[in-house]
């Protein structure tokens, strides 16, 4: 049940991200929103996640989302593989360092598919924006996770 429930809310994550694609590409924005949630899961998940599951589901949104077979399978097994090294110094870190690191591994994915897909028509500016929307985007999520359960309490 929890692997159709993930698998699920990728579908929808990456029906959205399509949409999302769709209308940042004419400003040079690309944000991998599959992959930032998928990130996440990873995150916050109580349990180690194997590298098996990781290329599965990666394997699996290959094939949802049109892109190179095994393209995402391999970002989603090295952020995995990252993540599960590093969980414990994550929480040490605070939140914008934690913001840091998911925003720059969200532009490295962005950069490196880039190289992959659009070999003759590679773009530094796209990578550029695209880093700096992502590393925002992600503070921005960390102080509504912080600050909006606060807010909605107080209201209540």
């Amino acid at each position: 049940m929890r692997y159709l429930k993930i698998i699920f809310s990728l579908i929808l994550i990456n029906l959205l991200d399509k949409e999302i694609a769709g209308i940042t590409s004419a400003y040079f924005i690309i944000f991998p929103l599959t992959f930032l949630s998928y990130s996440f899961y990873v995150y916050k998940s109580n349990s180690n996640i194997g590298s098996s599951e990781a290329f599965f589901i990666g394997l699996f949104i290959d094939l949802i989302s049109d892109s190179f077979l095994g393209l995402n399978a391999i970002f989603f097994c090295l952020i995995t593989y990252l993540i599960n090294i590093y969980a414990n110094a994550f929480k040490l870190f605070s939140y914008l360092q934690i913001c840091i690191f998911f925003g720059l591994s969200s532009s490295a994915y962005v950069g490196l598919s880039q190289m992959i897909i659009n070999i003759w028509n590679f773009s530094y500016v796209t990578l550029f924006m695209s880093t700096i929307l992502n590393i925002t985007l992600c503070i921005l999520m960390a102080i509504l996770s912080a600050y909006l359960p606060n807010f909605v309490k107080r209201r209540l």
